[in-house]
């Protein structure tokens, strides 16, 4: 009996030593847990942000300077290029993971269809945790990029609607510089004194790139109509069957058949582009205001003469407004983002100072925090004397009314429409009266498939 119950006691003890051993175990266990979720807590969130620069052009110094500031939010960067496959890619992906946190649109048809799609986060829901005021960093303008109530997109550049002009070809002719306010028909003087020469010889007076949707004839629109100039005003319809649309296109093929600028044929065909138009020689006024990178590239484009900056030209005295300006590089969180407060505080501090590394590639920042000399100061550097920097800071950096974007109803198809049609122009297959009969009808079919 007695041996009995000593091993029963001993067992009693056993087990409740166990027993003890076991929440003692259980315990330590939780601690061990507790430490590795406070070591995976301690991993920093990573933000995967989608751009269509190269990584050389300023992304690369932006994600090394960000890191530095907090090691527990780090971002990286990819590439996609602007064209239809980078475009696919980056909505295939922001359609179908999480991958993405970040990213760019590069015009506002492509914006417009991926907040449709449901791939962006209203970004003002986050505005008060990343510490964000939206009339400290940006003028009343930015009211237009406001969509349904919402900002879906924080615009980083403004773009100005600017001409480059060699002051040499100027001085040399007798040609006065182009004001601020100079209209149409100054312009057209101005181009004819300056064309000279033939063949190989050949200096026009005025070129623009080789963009489709008939752009050499229809972007001075812009500076009277603003960008929305191909829709009537509520949207519903299309308003290219109009005076002004034949007017601006009989004045570009007026200035072709004088030889003052290259025909839309000659331009693509021979794949003429403005940065060497201009700093070869070949033309004395130029539109792109990318080109002053290409200006600053005095390896690729040695050049002795100094540029100049004047905005495109009012079509009559009289017009109300002269839409010069304008945004784009449109940030915006991927609604599927598993770090969206994150990535809206990316978003602040790259607008606010993270252009300090892409504005020396011709990114001027929209952010009114940037003030024109600090501004002057990234984009220019120590190769201020290229440039006439009085005309620099009055027009290219200045701007003046802004235009965005609002109507978009079957946009990238009314660009398809506008190609089409005025490429037969261009070849001198159809006339100005049928091309825009024919693309208003089809744009207003268009339009009214989607309402």
């Amino acid at each position: 009996m007695k041996t009995g119950r000593t091993v029963a006691l001993g067992l009693s003890v056993i087990m409740a030593a166990s027993v003890m051993a076991g929440c003692g175990g259980s315990g330590s266990t939780t601690d061990q847990k507790g430490e590795a979720k406070a070591e995976a807590s301690a991993e920093p969130v990573v933000l995967h942000w989608w751009g269509s620069f190269a990584e050389n052009m300023g992304p690369e110094q932006v994600c090394e300077a960000f890191n530095k500031i907090d090691p527990n939010l780090q971002v990286e960067y990819t590439r996609y290029v602007n064209d239809d496959a980078g475009n696919t890619k980056l909505d295939m992906t922001l359609m179908s993971d999480t991958s993405i946190d970040v990213f760019f649109s590069m015009n506002d048809v492509l914006l417009k269809k991926r907040i449709d799609s449901g791939y962006t986060y209203p970004l003002d829901e986050l505005f008060d945790s990343a510490g964000f005021k939206l009339d400290e960093d940006y003028e009343d303008t930015i009211s237009q990029k406001e969509i349904n109530g919402h900002y879906y997109s924080l615009p980083a550049k403004r773009i100005t609607e600017t001409i480059l002009y060699n002051q040499q070809m100027f001085d040399e002719a007798g040609v006065p510089y182009p004001s601020k306010d100079w209209t149409y028909d100054e312009f057209l003087d101005t181009a004819r004194k300056l064309t000279k020469g033939e063949g190989n010889d050949k200096v026009y007076g005025w070129f623009f790139p080789g963009y489709d949707a008939g752009q050499p004839a229809l972007r001075m629109l812009n500076s009277k109509l603003g960008v929305d100039w191909m829709y009537a005003p509520d949207g519903k319809s299309a308003f290219i069957d109009t005076e002004d649309v034949k007017d601006i296109t009989e004045k570009y093929l007026q200035r072709v058949s004088e030889g003052i600028e290259p025909s839309y044929v000659d331009v693509t065909t021979q794949k003429m582009a403005p940065a060497s138009m201009l700093l070869t020689g070949k033309a004395a006024m130029i539109f792109g205001d990318w080109v002053v990178r290409d200006v600053k590239d005095t390896a690729n484009y040695p050049h002795d003469f100094k540029v100049g900056f004047a905005p495109m030209p009012r079509l009559s005295a009289d017009q109300e407004h002269n839409y010069t300006t304008s945004y784009t590089d449109d940030l915006s969180v991927n609604s599927k983002s598993e770090h969206p407060q994150e990535a809206m505080k990316f978003i602040k501090w790259y607008i606010e100072e993270g252009m300090d590394y892409v504005a020396p590639y011709a990114r001027i920042p929209a952010c009114k925090k940037y003030d024109a000399d600090k501004v002057a100061s990234l984009i220019f550097g120590d190769q201020q004397e290229l440039f006439d920097m009085e005309s620099a800071k009055d027009v290219y950096l200045a701007g003046s009314d802004v235009s965005i974007r609002k109507n978009m109803t079957a946009a990238a198809e009314i660009n398809t429409i506008l190609t089409e049609e005025f490429d037969k122009v261009f070849a001198g297959a159809q006339s100005v009266e049928d091309t825009l009969k024919i693309a208003q009808k089809r744009a207003d079919e268009k339009i009214a498939q989607e309402q």
